[in-house]
Parts: C-alpha cells; sequence; structure tokens
C-alpha cells in the first residue's frame, strides 16, 4: 500500500511538473508580457512525441526559425549600464534612509548589469540550448525524416549573415546529429540581404514608406503618451518613491531589462520586473505590439505581401519531384517571421490595432509575446497520404489552422496551393514609383 501511494505521490510530482513547464498559465505572469524579448519556453510544445497520421508519412520539412535568445544591443546595454544604475542607486538611497520601503530591495542591491558592451545582440548560452533543444524535439517528432545522420543532399540549412543566426544555427544542428556536428554541417555563405531570410531589406518602397515613415509609428506614439502608458510611469515613479523623477523612456529602459534579463535566466527573476504590476506589463506590452503590428504586420498591406519571396521558396520546395534535399530550415529575424505569418493569415484581428483600444484587446491574438518571442518557429511539413499530398503547419511546434482549412491540421496541398499560389510581384510592389 505504501508502495502504491509512493508510486502515485512520484506521478502526481511529474505531472505537475510537465504542467508547470508547459502551460503559459501556471508560469510567472510578468514573463507573459515582454514582448518579442520574451522567452522561448513559455510558449514552446515541450512534448516531443512522434507525430504520425494514418496512412500518412512524412516526405518534407520547411522552416523559419528565429535565431535564440541574444543579448541586447550596444545602445541598450549603454544605458542599462549608465542610466539604470543610476536609477538603481538613488532608489537604494532612498531605502538607506528610510524614505521607501520596497520589496525585494535585497535583489536590486545584488543587482549588477549582466550584459557587456562587447556583447550587443550576440547569442547567450540559455539561446544555445533553446535551439539545441528545439532540434532534438524536432529529431524525436519525425524520426523517419529527421534523421540523426549528417548528408549534405538531405539537409540545406541557412542562416542569415549575423553572429546570432549563425550560432543559433550551429546549436539546432547539434541538437539533431549530436554534439560537435556544426564542425561537418555545410552552412552556404549568404548575401547581406537575402531574399528569402531577410527580404524586407531588399524591399526599398517598404523601408522608405513603411519602415522609416513617420506614419507607421502614430498608434505606438500615440499609446506611449495616452493615458494608460502615464498611469503606468506614475505607478512605477511611486512605487520607488522617486515622484515624478523617471519618463516613459526610463519605464521602458527597466521593461527592457527586465524582458532581457527574464530571457536569459530559467531560474532567477530580473529585479526590474518587481517594479512593474501584472497590468503595467500589459501596458507595456501593448505598446510593442501596436509597433510590431504597423511595422510587421497587418498594418500595411506591403509589409506581408513581400513575404512571398520565402512563401514561393515554401511551394517549389513543396512541389519539386525532385527527392533531396529532405528539409530546408533557415534561420533568420524577427522581422521575417512577423511578415510571414501575417502573410499566412494567421493571427489577424477583425479590426486594426489602435491607441486607443487597449481595454478591448486584452484577448487580442495579436500578442508578440506568444507568436514572436525568441526562437520562434514556423514549420511546414509535407506528408504523403495514399496518393495525396498534405501540410501540417506547426507555429511554436504546435500545429495550427490555416484559414484555407479550418476544420483540419492537415491541409491538402492542392487547397494549400489553391489559396496561396498569387504570383509574387515582389520586384514590381517593391520598387520606389
Amino acid at each position: 500500500m505504501v508502495f502504491n501511494n509512493l508510486n502515485y505521490m512520484v506521478s502526481l510530482l511529474l505531472f505537475l511538473l510537465w504542467v508547470r513547464i508547459t502551460c503559459p498559465a501556471w508560469r510567472k505572469p510578468h514573463e507573459l508580457h515582454l514582448g518579442s524579448k520574451s522567452a522561448y519556453r513559455n510558449v514552446a510544445n515541450h512534448n516531443s512525441s512522434e507525430i504520425k497520421y494514418d496512412s500518412c508519412r512524412a516526405v518534407k520539412l520547411w522552416a523559419l526559425i528565429r535565431h535564440g535568445t541574444r543579448h541586447p544591443g550596444f545602445p541598450l546595454i549603454q544605458k542599462i549600464r549608465t542610466r539604470l544604475v543610476a536609477i538603481r542607486d538613488l532608489v537604494l538611497e532612498l531605502v538607506r534612509n528610510e524614505t521607501i520601503e520596497i520589496k525585494n530591495v535585497e535583489s536590486l542591491e545584488s543587482w549588477t548589469p549582466e550584459f557587456s558592451e562587447g556583447e550587443g545582440k550576440k547569442l547567450t548560452s540559455e539561446g544555445e540550448d533553446e535551439m539545441f533543444f528545439l532540434g532534438q524535439r524536432l529529431r524525436t517528432r519525425f524520426p523517419k525524416l529527421l534523421r540523426p545522420v549528417y548528408s549534405s543532399s538531405m539537409y540545406h540549412f541557412k542562416h542569415t549573415r549575423s553572429e546570432r543566426t549563425e550560432k543559433s544555427a550551429e546549436a539546432f544542428v547539434n541538437g539533431i546529429f549530436g554534439r560537435g556536428a556544426d564542425k561537418y554541417v555545410e552552412f552556404p555563405d549568404t548575401p547581406e540581404f537575402d531574399p528569402i531570410l531577410r527580404f524586407y531589406k531588399l524591399c526599398d518602397r517598404w523601408m522608405k514608406n513603411v519602415k522609416k515613415h513617420p506614419d507607421a509609428q502614430i498608434e505606438y506614439a500615440k499609446f506611449r503618451s495616452g493615458n494608460e502608458t502615464a498611469e503606468t510611469v506614475k505607478a512605477v515613479n511611486e512605487r520607488l518613491g522617486l515622484g515624478s523623477y523617471l519618463s516613459v523612456n526610463d519605464v521602458h529602459l527597466m521593461y527592457m531589462t527586465c524582458a532581457f534579463e527574464t530571457a536569459n535566466n530559467k531560474k532567477t527573476i530580473s529585479p526590474w520586473c518587481s517594479v512593474f504590476t501584472v497590468n503595467d506589463l500589459m501596458v507595456m506590452e501593448y505598446a510593442e505590439d501596436l509597433k510590431h503590428y504597423w511595422i510587421d504586420g497587418y498594418g500595411y498591406e506591403l509589409s506581408y505581401k513581400q513575404a512571398c519571396k520565402a512563401r514561393d521558396d515554401l511551394i517549389e520546395f513543396f512541389t519539386s519531384k525532385e527527392t533531396f534535399p529532405q528539409a530546408k530550415i533557415y534561420f533568420t529575424h524577427s522581422g521575417t517571421l512577423l511578415k510571414m505569418l501575417a502573410h499566412l493569415g494567421l493571427y489577424n484581428q477583425s479590426r486594426h490595432l489602435l491607441a486607443d483600444d487597449f481595454s478591448r484587446n486584452v484577448d487580442r491574438t495579436w500578442r508578440v509575446s506568444r507568436i514572436d518571442p525568441f526562437g520562434t518557429n514556423l514549420i511546414f511539413v509535407l506528408f504523403k497520404c495514399h496518393d495525396e499530398q498534405k501540410i501540417l503547419t506547426l507555429h511554436q511546434e504546435k500545429a495550427v489552422r490555416l484559414p484555407c482549412c479550418m476544420s483540419s491540421d492537415l491541409c491538402s496541398l492542392k487547397q494549400f496551393l489553391d489559396y496561396y499560389s498569387f504570383k509574387c510581384l515582389f520586384k514590381k510592389i517593391c520598387r520606389i514609383p
């Protein structure tokens, strides 16, 4: 009887641990609202059981993968090491003078900037782990397709010309083929702006009329100067006993530091997260969602239509009569993934995201914390089912249903092609008149 009870307790603990890992609702609340700098572990599907469908076999796989967790960029690192340190010192002086009392003051006292200036935008060790275990899980899910023996004819890997995507690709192949595989796996040279992996860098019209145009920042700027943001800045000032000392930029700096430090550490919580309530974080997150919605998402047709370059590569691969390669796996950036998601019609809103609609959009589908954290991946698997070919679409390693196939996880290749095979007029839409 004791033995049975012990088995039951062990099983229960293992189940609770699995739920804690896989279910976002059980995570620390601050982890769920940190925008595009969120950790991939919050959305990953850790269940790596083999994916099988009756009378079907996986024959090809095509994937877009955002690099893993990285260090902040150089300008942000400088602000963390100067401005944020100064704010920390001022708060601690108020605590020592017994002017204020704050929670978690010990963690603030022991905090030092963990990012050095020479590491700007480089992949972190956590980012390497994200990619390594993603590779392992994919191999387990599709063992007959992703065999653990490398062949240059069977696999095509490619990354952009950046340290963070290069190291992500190396960690990923180590996950599939074993530690050290990155030394012999072939990665072709890529141009500075690859037409598949960074097509938007080649779209002059988008760069001028969206990326660098002030109109694309209107909703973001409006929300940053609006009531919700003002209330958040006021609340953080009061919480730290700083009156009206902190600006919107200061509070955003704390938010970004909270995000980067949280993404980079599985076990410890950044003390800068504790200056926010969950509602504060949701306000900060909404500003980030507005920015990406209007620059990378559904705000302008040009943003997502240009992703036809990547879509065409997928279609050509799946419709090719060639057996090899069996997998094409690309390592890229946030801008590519968001535009591709919008191109496919995923996470679309019934109306545009607007600065005035914060309260109406609490349950919005366009939430970058979930659809585009570090390590985001969009994976398509082609199955041969008797005489028919079908496509499985995975986002964050979970099946998603495309607008053309809402009734099933597997979408017939014919339906997919009928819906998405409109002509890619990249040069025409991207040329500045």
